[in-house]
């Protein structure tokens, strides 16, 4: 995640606040994309791989695949109307959605490997797929004026998922041989688009808030405080970023598999120890950021990324508002409660929205992080509401 720090500080540097702001929309832009793509189909997978033994993996792997493909020839066409609507400048369509497909591949072999239980081999993937195409570029861009623009920014990216999808896909090759030829089982597939499709609002609804900032920010601040703004959630978005896999990743899939073989003790202690993880490795990464960002925002030598650092701070209090609120989450989805996520999720948009339009004039820039703040304070609340009440059900049946 320090790879994308780097990258921000550099193109904040080298590159107009405009360009910067028009990377932001097409990043978050393709980070929704890649939601509607996959159909969060790979939830349902992902369970049942946590759930069956081994020599059942391939079955799971196989179908996962079929039931993707459909997906795919379903929603790629519906991605044109980005283009048709002017949300992503036509001369990077085909970069975009090259890099759609590139990104999601990469993102469904990261999600094996965790369900698989390799997590460091995922994170190194990740590392393929975010970070080490970084090092590459920079140079290229600050010895060659020609090359800085968002093409060659995208194609780098490309590389990236290309390594990250090659290297993951040996691996995962290897771990689940023997490969069998399954029978085709059509009942499993239509119980996976049925939670995906269940999933896949509640995971729409979040990252609309994250997608739909950008452009209000654009339209209420301008395309120059755009740039600013992509800058600094950016670097909010790494505490995140470094708590996935250096948390996540590791915790819930013995967490789920726990609670799956109705062990309760080691659930309950898998609990303890991702409460504890997620909230002081993200206050002291916010900690971190808050002391070394400005001195990076100085070194680009504009001062309208140093102007406006009060919404950094507000952005970095959402950030953890947000990881925090994934611990309920984590302990939801062990448990299937599936309905629970995807109304705490698609009932923050009226409250994301209702903040806005409070304060979009009096702080057109700020009232966004403030919208954010409320609607992830919400999710986490109501998901650890029905959390506790949960486990309070589960006592009493015991």
């Amino acid at each position: 995640m320090g790879s994308k720090l780097i990258l921000m500080s550099v193109l904040a540097k080298i590159m107009a606040p405009e360009d910067v702001g028009l990377y932001g929309i097409v990043a978050a832009t393709l980070s929704f994309s890649v939601l509607l793509i996959g159909g969060d189909f790979y939830l349902h997978s992902q369970r049942e791989l946590l759930s069956k033994p081994r020599t059942e993996w391939s079955f799971v792997l196989q179908h996962q695949i079929i039931g993707t493909t459909i997906i795919y020839l379903v929603t790629l066409p519906i991605q044109s109307f980005i283009f048709y609507f002017d949300l992503i400048p036509k001369h990077v369509a085909m970069s975009f959605l090259v890099l759609l497909v590139l990104e999601h591949l990469a993102q469904e072999m990261n999600r094996v490997l965790i369900a698989i239980q390799r997590p460091v081999l995922a994170t190194i993937v990740l590392f393929l797929r975010y970070g080490a195409w970084v090092y590459f570029l920079l140079p290229i861009m600050w010895v060659y004026r020609e090359a800085r623009s968002i093409d060659v920014v995208l194609m780098a990216w490309m590389l990236g998922c290309a390594s990250a999808i090659l290297c993951g896909g040996i691996v995962v090759w290897r771990a689940v041989r023997p490969w069998t030829c399954w029978k085709l089982d059509t009942s499993w597939l239509k119980r996976g688009f049925s939670v995906g499709s269940i999933f896949l609002l509640a995971t729409i609804s979040l990252k609309a808030l994250l997608t739909l900032d950008r452009y209000v920010v654009k339209c209420y601040a301008g395309a120059d405080l755009l740039g600013v703004y992509v800058v600094y959630v950016s670097v909010a978005m790494v505490i995140l970023n470094v708590i996935d896999p250096a948390v996540f990743s590791f915790v819930y899939p013995p967490l789920v598999s726990a609670y799956r073989r109705g062990d309760h003790s080691s659930y309950h202690r898998l609990m303890r120890e991702l409460t504890r993880s997620t909230v002081w490795l993200s206050l002291a990464i916010a900690i971190g950021l808050a002391v070394t960002v400005p001195y990076a925002l100085e070194w680009t030598g504009r001062r309208i990324y140093t102007e406006h650092l009060s919404v950094l701070w507000l952005l970095l209090g959402m950030a953890i508002i947000h990881v925090i609120g994934m611990v309920p989450h984590y302990g939801l989805y062990a448990l299937g409660a599936d309905t629970t996520i995807v109304i705490a999720n698609t009932s923050s948009l009226p409250v994301f929205v209702a903040v806005l339009l409070l304060l979009a004039r009096k702080a057109p820039f700020a009232g966004v992080p403030y919208a954010l703040i409320a609607a992830f304070a919400w999710i986490g609340g109501v998901k650890f509401l029905w959390y506790q009440i949960a486990m309070r059900k589960t006592v009493l049946s015991t």
